[in-house]
């Protein structure tokens, strides 16, 4: 069986032994926001934003992570509930919203896309004392797997 090439955010965090693990999909921006300034000189940012592509949520990042790129059989894969489009107006207001707080304009700037990628965060699977976990491969920290999710301590509906 094939599997897929996908792109993934170089992992810096590994169990000692992963049974498996989840890719989770974000899309990543490189943005550069123009903004006009009535007499004064015109300013420039770079934004870089990570869309995730499950809860439409938007992380500012200091830069364009690392990316590698795996062939992975296609369970591994989560697939996005948000669209191309709406994670790209997603970043932009991310932007705007950013760049609005550093900058006094007239207008709105204007946003040119450097570049952009679709990419996924390992989420790592693995046993430990005999509980089910799964590590971020970005931060390290892990959770335990239970077959009910919990809601701030009560069961989700």
């Amino acid at each position: 069986m094939g599997g897929i090439k996908v792109k993934v955010m170089r992992p810096i965090f590994k169990p000692e032994v992963a049974e498996s693990f989840v890719l989770y999909p974000y899309r990543i921006y490189h943005l550069r926001l123009f903004y006009k300034r009535l007499g004064m000189k015109d300013r420039v940012f770079d934004y870089y934003a990570y869309i995730d592509l499950y809860r439409l949520g938007a992380e500012r990042g200091d830069d364009f992570i690392d990316l590698e790129e795996w062939e992975v059989d296609e369970k591994n894969v989560m697939e996005p509930l948000v669209t191309e489009e709406e994670a790209r107006m997603k970043a932009f207001e991310s932007a705007i919203t950013w760049g609005n707080s550093r900058v006094v304009s007239w207008w709105l700037p204007r946003i040119e896309v450097i570049r952009e990628e679709l990419a996924y965060k390992v989420f790592w699977v693995y046993e430990e004392d005999g509980k089910k976990l799964i590590m971020d491969s970005l931060d390290g920290k892990s959770y335990e797997l239970t077959g009910e999710r919990k809601c701030r301590g009560f069961p989700c509906r």
